[in-house]
């Protein structure tokens, strides 16, 4: 939950500051930001099955399956990361102009792909990671990760900017 709060926030920084930017930035950011969380949330539903495996094997006592649940997920994390990835590379400019009529708004739509589809292994990795501490019921350690990866998102993302 709280990692999609953090995206969610990534989104909204990204809107204000691209509302004084410039309009056609503005009206892209609207259609890519959900398009790109709801990438974001196949990889927290994935992570949310892994959580409840390793809670188990926890429950259990049964610490050596925690490891290999763990690393059961960072594969299937890891390959549906790749397929997404690809994906995004290969075939968003069809899949969002199918939606989008303006070729301005698609090729800024595609800009901020180019950038955040790199992204997705972090997010699905990082969640893989989250679901293992509250599993393991430490989820202190959650609350200083979703700090530093919201940071570093920003922290890209104007690096990105003063490119452009």
């Amino acid at each position: 939950m709280l990692g999609s709060a953090v995206q969610n926030g990534v989104a909204l920084s990204d809107s204000i500051f691209l509302f004084y930017h410039d309009e056609t930035d503005f009206a892209a950011i609207g259609i890519v930001s959900v398009f790109y969380l709801i990438i974001s949330a196949i990889g927290y539903g994935f992570s949310k099955g892994g959580q409840i495996l390793i809670a188990r094997r926890n429950g259990e006592g049964n610490l050596a399956a925690i490891g290999t649940a763990l690393t059961n997920m960072m594969i299937f994390q890891g390959a549906i990361a790749v397929v997404l990835f690809l994906g995004l590379t290969f075939g968003a400019e069809y899949f969002l102009g199918l939606f989008i009529n303006n070729p301005l708004i698609l090729t800024k739509c595609l800009e901020y792909l180019e950038y955040r589809n790199w992204g997705i292994f972090f997010s699905y990795f990082g969640l893989s990671y989250i679901a293992l501490y509250t599993g393991v019921a430490r989820s202190t350690f959650i609350v200083f990760s979703l700090c530093e990866n919201g940071s570093d998102a920003k922290r890209l993302e104007y690096k990105s900017q003063a490119k452009n």
